[in-house]
């Protein structure tokens, strides 16, 4: 069952999920750096190397996109259930995405909460492996299967090991590009996609119909 959602059914959910997950996730940083005087630089507010930072987030976003779109048409026929925006829902959503969603999660998990234990643990490995979890198990909060949660974690490997593996001083831009990307896939843009490209091949068909017989 195809279910289409509207500016007015994403609005519901984002005003209560902005003020419960997201303003928290970007204030208790500020907080905790400014009471132990830590320069918020620190938590990967940086652009000292964006022109590599884009070389490789494009195409890192292009694939982690394709796998997102993809899992969730694999979650879609196992549960019957497609949700898609109508066009004006889908600027709302991908605006939500990438925004506010993927920057704000990214500051915390991978600047505030990986960068931190990083530095605590002096074990980079360990760190990712971490916030790695803690990010996955977040996503329970949204009432997720382990499925999809399973895939956040996947997710958030990935996330993980690019903002690890790149030059000091650490830089969000490429992470929160390509979470962007992957969170566009899964929730709002790659759905809409596979559907218009469903609902064209179908109308092809059917125009193609009469001249079979």
């Amino acid at each position: 069952m195809i279910y289409r959602t509207t500016v007015r059914d994403s609005w519901r959910w984002m005003r209560l999920d902005a003020g419960v997950r997201l303003v928290p996730l970007m204030l208790a940083p500020i907080g905790i750096g400014l009471l132990m005087h830590v320069p918020l630089s620190t938590f990967g507010l940086s652009m000292t190397h964006a022109g590599r930072d884009l070389l490789i987030a494009i195409p890192l976003a292009v694939l982690g996109f394709v796998i997102a779109a993809a899992f969730t048409e694999y979650l879609a026929r196992r549960n019957h259930r497609w949700y898609v925006a109508d066009s004006s829902d889908l600027l709302l959503q991908t605006g939500y995405y990438v925004l506010l969603n993927a920057p704000i999660e990214e500051w915390f998990f991978r600047g505030f909460l990986q960068g931190g234990l990083t530095a605590w643990l002096k074990l980079p490995a360990l760190a990712v492996l971490l916030s790695t979890a803690l990010f996955g198990g977040y996503h329970f909060l949204d009432r997720w299967g382990w499925r999809p949660v399973a895939g956040a974690s996947a997710a958030g490997l990935a996330l993980g090991l690019i903002y690890l593996w790149q030059p000091a001083p650490p830089s969000l831009l490429a992470p929160v590009i390509v979470h962007a990307a992957i969170t566009c896939g899964f929730l709002g843009l790659g759905p809409y996609l596979i559907f218009r490209w469903r609902f064209a091949t179908q109308q092809l068909k059917v125009a193609e119909e009469p001249h079979r017989r």
